[in-house]
């Protein structure tokens, strides 16, 4: 939090700080819980805060007026129902856990995930933190990732994209795109995954999309256009990335010439 932002915070309400620290500041994979503790820190007057809000936010790409545009939005929200009492200078620690969903977005490439707490303090603006989260991929995810670039492509893009029409309950939906590290006849595929559980994950997969807009898979996957195929992995399915490299090579084989 930046010295002005502090100086604005004790004037708008006595004076009440926070901050939010990270137990694993490294990173937290989806699925598993993010541990942290919340300080407050109070002012020149008592002051009641009934409540903490945790949000994780990221940018996103969605599409306005025939155009592609970026905003800001929020992944998941989780409320702490508080109910304490600061006194002047007197300072509170509240730890905090919860879960990371499996669906939420990864820290790759351009995509930005950050934790914004608030503070709902009585009678006062409410008070907040920003903290940036590494989201790191499940590893069935992982393990996808790892056997894709045995097979020569490498990672070239990644983006946040929100898609309502497709998953109302969970209108975001990030796209890989992947390139062959080689000439080849092979322009690109591109991936995205929906991932319920720890131990199942459906990727979506297009081969060669040359003359698609930005959304084109997110679009047609549920049409099963016939470049587009549909791979489950289960947690059986890794521990191996040759094998792993080799199954994906032969669901490939039509298009990747392998």
């Amino acid at each position: 939090m930046s010295i002005y932002k502090r100086m604005m915070d004790r004037a708008a309400n006595g004076g009440v700080q926070i901050d939010t620290f990270l137990d694993e500041p490294s990173g937290v994979r989806c699925g598993e819980e993010l541990r942290g503790s919340v300080i407050l820190k109070g002012g020149h007057s008592e002051t009641q805060v009934t409540r903490i809000w945790f949000q994780l936010l990221a940018e996103f790409a969605c599409e306005k007026d025939k155009q592609i545009v970026k905003e800001n939005g929020v992944i998941y929200r989780y409320m702490f129902e508080t109910n304490i009492s600061i006194a002047p200078g007197e300072e509170k620690n509240i730890p905090f856990r919860f879960q990371i969903p499996f669906s939420t977005p990864l820290s790759i490439g351009t995509t930005n995930i950050w934790l914004e707490t608030e503070a709902d303090v009585e009678m006062a603006p409410n008070r907040n933190d920003r903290d940036v989260v590494r989201i790191m991929p499940p590893p069935i995810v992982g393990a996808f990732f790892e056997a894709v670039g045995l097979l020569g492509l490498r990672l070239n893009e990644v983006s946040l994209l929100h898609v309502p029409h497709l998953r109302p309950d969970f209108p975001f939906v990030q796209e890989f795109e992947f390139k062959p590290r080689l000439p080849s006849a092979l322009d690109e595929i591109e991936v995205y995954y929906i991932a319920e559980s720890r131990d199942r994950v459906d990727f979506y997969i297009e081969i060669d999309r040359r003359s698609k807009g930005m959304l084109g898979l997110l679009e047609e996957a549920f049409d099963w256009d016939e470049r587009c195929i549909k791979v489950t992995l289960t947690s059986e399915d890794i521990g191996d990335p040759d094998r792993l490299a080799d199954h994906l090579a032969r669901t490939f084989l039509p298009y990747l010439g392998r």
